[in-house]
């Protein structure tokens, strides 16, 4: 689906907190954690591929489509020096907005800082409909992929600030958007181009059992079609409460998305507003396995846009299990 697992992005939240205290140190070897998540979700965006592929009208809403599928994580790191870790880890959100792969290296600065360089090599794609606004005919599925490359620079002068930008090309295998339009419409929805995004965030502990965290992020997306071009500017803010052996985490997030030029096919200029909550609690050490946590989490997200094609409505329940080592 075009987007995916926005406010999802509080689990990796919830498993940097439980991982936090091998968060500065790099151990010799293979290290890092793992996890597996049952994910249900329920969508009604009508980009979606899990939408009939038969579009009546460009007037009708999405139906409510649900989908469950397992959903593995995982930040590993393989220590070569006391300073030095090449690691390879999956991420939500960011420059992709959605599941992707990363691979890089960290090296760690005395003031207690590390700086990352990474790479998004594309190799999980995404299926997008060739042409969304078709209607009347069964719309067909293609690939779009996201490929770049990350710099991170992370506990800035040993604080808890950290900075992140990353630059990129979105591709679509077969792009045919508009195909029932003249040339001039179809140039103007081409979604392929160039991607840059740049985050600062913070996490904040008042004591050893309460803390927030929050995010500022940017997304310059220069799509070649100018009515998909567009600037975006989020923010998302989670508080996270530990009692013994229970970790509660709440998140909110926010975004609002320009776009560049006037939609050829609904004659406006297309304007978003993204809005997310959610939920999550982690149970340290079941059964006593003092390395392993139980990660259980809700979501929801909406998309609210002066153009009524483009509203979503997305749903999100995941259970899974962590395990550090």
């Amino acid at each position: 689906m075009q987007r995916t697992f926005c406010q999802a992005a509080l689990m990796l939240g919830a498993l940097a907190a439980f991982s936090a205290s091998a968060k500065q140190a790099v151990q010799p070897g293979f290290s890092g954690n793992v996890s597996l998540h049952l994910t249900w979700m329920q969508n009604d965006s009508n980009l979606s591929t899990e939408q009939p592929s038969v579009l009546n009208s460009l007037n009708d809403s999405g139906t409510q489509e649900e989908k469950t599928l397992p959903l593995p994580m995982w930040d590993l790191q393989l220590g070569l020096s006391p300073a030095t870790a090449l690691y390879f880890k999956t991420a939500l959100g960011g420059m992709a907005s959605s599941f992707y792969l990363q691979a890089g290296v960290n090296y760690y600065l005395n003031d207690g800082s590390s700086i990352g360089l990474g790479v998004i090599p594309g190799f999980l794609e995404n299926e997008v409909w060739e042409d969304p606004f078709l209607t009347a005919s069964p719309r067909t599925e293609t690939d779009r992929t996201i490929r770049g490359g990350v710099f991170e620079y992370n506990h800035i002068g040993g604080s808890n600030v950290s900075f992140e930008f990353a630059g990129g090309k979105r591709r679509v295998e077969n792009e045919q958007s508009g195909s029932a339009y003249d040339a001039a419409t179809q140039e103007a929805l081409k979604r392929e181009g160039d991607l840059y995004y740049t985050a600062l965030s913070q996490s904040i502990d008042f004591n050893r059992g309460f803390g927030i965290d929050w995010k500022l992020h940017y997304i310059k997306d220069k799509a070649e079609g100018q009515a998909v071009a567009n600037n975006r500017y989020g923010v998302e803010l989670s508080a996270k409460h530990r009692f013994q052996r229970f970790i509660f985490m709440l998140g909110a997030s926010t975004a609002k998305v320009d776009y560049e030029d006037t939609h050829p096919i609904f004659a406006k200029t297309r304007e978003d507003n993204r809005y997310g909550l959610s939920a999550a609690m982690i149970y340290l050490a079941p059964f006593q396995w003092r390395n392993a946590s139980i990660i259980a989490r809700a979501g929801v997200d909406e998309q609210s846009s002066n153009i009524d094609f483009y509203d979503e409505t997305q749903t999100l329940y995941t259970l899974g299990m962590a395990y550090r080592f």
